[in-house]
């Protein structure tokens, strides 16, 4: 029997990304620091086409396909408005969140490090902007 420790230190931190009103993808603080997010660092995104599930990757150089990681006093972001707007999502209407939820089992194919974007649901379902997805 191989048993393995747990440790809490790995299960601390529930990495959370949001879009805000003005539609920049913004990180908390816990999370910019899990995903070393600094000026100079890039991110982009894949989407599942079976089930538009979204994905977030972290990468250390940019390209055309990736959106450079901004810092305004100390708070990280990434400028995704265009992005969010044709993806159809209703920003507007209040933030929407997600949890950051780690798929290194991606890390390969997609060139960097790979988290899913799911989804939270909204507490008042009038002011629901967008439907859940799951991978």
């Amino acid at each position: 029997m191989a048993i393995k420790l747990l440790s809490a230190k790995k299960f601390a931190t529930n990495l959370k990304a949001t879009i805000q009103a003005s539609g920049r993808l913004g990180f908390t603080a816990d999370t910019a620091k899990v995903l070393d997010l600094q000026s100079g660092k890039f991110a982009k995104f894949a989407q599942d086409d079976e089930n538009n599930s979204l994905y977030l990757i972290i990468i250390d150089e940019g390209n055309e396909d990736a959106f450079s990681v901004r810092e305004s006093s100390g708070y990280y972001y990434v400028p995704t408005k265009v992005m969010f707007d044709t993806l159809g999502f209703k920003y507007e209407n209040g933030n929407i969140m997600f949890d950051l939820i780690r798929q290194s089992s991606l890390d390969d194919d997609l060139q960097g490090q790979v988290y899913f974007m799911k989804q939270r649901p909204t507490k008042n379902k009038e002011k629901k902007n967008y439907e859940i997805i799951e991978p």
